[in-house]
């Protein structure tokens, strides 16, 4: 996990992890899991009565107190009546009905992903406390537009219907992604509206025009109709057009039982009986409109650890480094495996160039200044943290640190390249899982991609074993998801994997994920693509690997962690001492309720670094 803080300045840093209740951080669901059972009230939390952009107040409808009105001009046609004082969006839940939410609980948990709140949730300080009303806390922060947003939800939260940061182009036909839990047996249809400030102005009342002459309006999805199914949905919204200028932007998604009033996006739901909305629940995001970035050139290789420790005590032999290497071992409980017996060690290389028919990697980037790829010449990874790679002197991008601290290209939730979130994907032993992750498609058309999944499921260093849990459930290999057909859409997207069975083995593992435009062959886990002259490549797509942790019970949930599990660890500072940013990193045994921050030697507190469920 990363937090940095701008403003450190070189001292030397005590640093504290304390059990305690959840503070601010990374937002969760404050009040856990089952929320089926709970009736919540919800309120939104775009900025209202402090800045929304730099210079540019809010007038989103959020705060119980009324706020001055924003404005509302129109470039086609005749201008909207004018807007009174700001109000606020409230959705209410009742015993008898079943409960529906944005966002979905992690794998494992009971459903979750709405709390209850008094007011909304906003600051543009990233203060403890919501400039709504002083008594009210904030769950999260969110950086965006050279600010910091206190809020209830943020990208990525457990509570959150969005996990990644959203960009626009403009004036170009628009889609969002986002999840959606519902607690109903049986599909239902639900209210959606999607409002987004287009001209940058603080509010949502506005309509623009596009050079072909169409009409943008900033209430973008007006009380259109979709349907919720039981459980987890990911929800791809109807198209729309997106505004004409580049530039920062707020945009609220709503669901609910009702239809949105008129008068939605200035008063929100302060005029309609009862105040409020049935069911559902309204989510705020920081969003940016951007000229979009051409496709690149790039070669793409691996970072998970080969010759160097996977694990304490055990080297890796995973397929990353252009120089061969010695073999991995192939323990086999059940037939046909699915790889060939191993050789030397190889490599795994993508090359692709913009005149290529599909080009697309894995992460979305920030959509501005990267689309979330980069190019090496080689494998990026260390067992040491430090600046080069082990496997030919070439710079790392980053460190992830799990007992080891390890360099490499992507890091979870690096914000920069890196396809998973974070913090360290977990899996249950014996049981049939999935997970997330984003992908970019940087094609105005679908494309058609294979998906490959490798997991080191007994911690051998190498990708080569299958394992047989009970008779029922089968055989678990460490070829987890083998050339698996998928169709990506234009942009950026979050794909869930098919189900795998996980292994009958607790242990830490190494994970691959590989997404390639045509089939892995049946030497990949040990061989990647060097094919057998040591010079093979793929054509487009992107690698990436990251630490997991597999365990008899999710975790958080059951008995304490077994010995053979990674301890509490915090990393060492990097750099120390720091002159402006430092890395701070820590693993956990299982998930608890954490406070990190950072103290000067007189024990003056300095910063807040993480707090929450880790």
């Amino acid at each position: 996990m990363n937090r940095s803080r701008p403003r450190w300045i070189p001292l030397i840093l005590g640093l504290m992890l304390l059990l305690l209740a959840p503070a601010r951080g990374r937002a969760t669901d404050v009040d856990g899991p089952d929320d089926c059972q709970r009736t919540p009230v919800d309120f939104g939390d775009a900025p209202e009565n402090c800045l929304a952009y730099p210079g540019v107040m809010g007038h989103f409808p959020t705060c119980r107190l009324d706020g001055p009105p924003g404005d509302a001009t129109s470039a086609c046609g005749a201008i909207p009546p004018p807007p009174g004082p700001t109000g606020f969006v409230m959705h209410v839940h009742l015993a008898s009905a079943s409960q529906y939410w944005l966002g979905c609980a992690p794998a494992g948990s009971l459903p979750m992903g709405i709390d209850g709140e008094a007011d909304g949730k906003v600051n543009d300080t990233g203060g403890p406390f919501s400039a709504c009303n002083q008594t009210q806390s904030v769950d999260c922060t969110e950086t965006a537009f050279g600010m910091t947003f206190g809020q209830d939800e943020c990208y990525g939260s457990t509570d959150a219907g969005l996990s990644s940061k959203v960009g626009f182009t403009p004036c170009t036909v628009s889609t969002i992604s986002f999840k959606a839990h519902s607690c109903a047996t049986a599909a239902r249809s639900v209210v959606l509206n999607v409002l987004v400030d287009w001209n940058h102005d603080g509010d949502w009342n506005d309509v623009l025009q596009c050079p072909t002459g169409a009409c943008v309006p900033e209430w973008a999805l007006r009380n259109l109709p979709i349907v919720l199914q039981p459980g987890c949905n990911t929800i791809t919204t109807p198209s729309f057009l997106s505004g004409p200028t580049t530039g920062p932007a707020w945009m609220r998604i709503s669901i609910s039982d009702d239809p949105a009033p008129p008068d939605f996006s200035w008063a929100g739901t302060e005029n309609v009986p009862g105040q409020a909305l049935m069911n559902g629940e309204t989510e705020d995001y920081p969003v940016s409109i951007h000229l979009p970035l051409t496709c690149p050139n790039y070669e793409d290789w691996g970072d998970a650890p080969e010759m160097a420790a996977a694990y304490p005590g055990v080297f890796g032999h995973f397929p990353t480094c252009k120089s061969p290497s010695p073999p991995g071992t192939q323990e086999i409980a059940c037939q046909p495996p699915r790889s060939t017996p191993p050789l030397s060690t190889g490599f795994v290389r993508h090359v692709s160039s913009p005149n290529d028919n599909r080009q697309f990697w894995l992460g979305c980037g920030d959509g501005i200044t990267s689309l979330g790829v980069d190019s090496e010449p080689d494998g990026k990874m260390n067992d040491t943290g430090g600046p080069l790679s082990q496997c030919a002197q070439n710079p790392v991008d980053g460190t992830e640190f799990f007992g080891i601290t390890w360099g490499q290209d992507e890091s979870y939730g690096d914000g920069v390249d890196a396809g998973l979130d974070g913090p360290v994907l977990k899996f249950k032993t014996c049981t049939m899982t999935q997970f997330d992750f984003h992908v970019y498609n940087c094609k105005t058309i679908g494309a058609d991609a294979f998906l490959n999944v490798l997991i080191d499921m007994n911690q051998d260093g190498d990708w080569n074993d299958n394992f047989q849990c009970s008779a029922a459930q089968g055989c678990a290999y460490e070829w987890a998801i083998k050339n698996y057909g998928i169709t990506l859409a234009p942009g950026c997207q979050t794909i869930t994997t098919p189900p795998f069975l996980m292994g009958p083995q607790s242990a830490r593992g190494w994970m691959r994920i590989t997404l390639t435009t045509t089939p892995a062959g049946d030497d990949f886990p040990w061989n990647g693509s060097a094919g057998p002259n040591g010079d093979g490549f793929f054509q487009g797509g992107e690698t990436e690997d990251y630490p997991v942790m597999i365990r008899p019970d999710f975790v958080g949930v059951g008995d304490p962690p077994k010995a053979e599990l990674v301890d509490f660890a915090l990393a060492p500072l990097a750099p120390n001492p720091a002159g402006h940013d430092v890395t701070v990193k820590f693993s956990l045994p299982q998930a608890a309720d954490v406070s990190l921050a950072a103290f000067d030697v007189a024990g003056r507190k300095l910063a807040d670094l993480a707090s929450g469920r880790q």
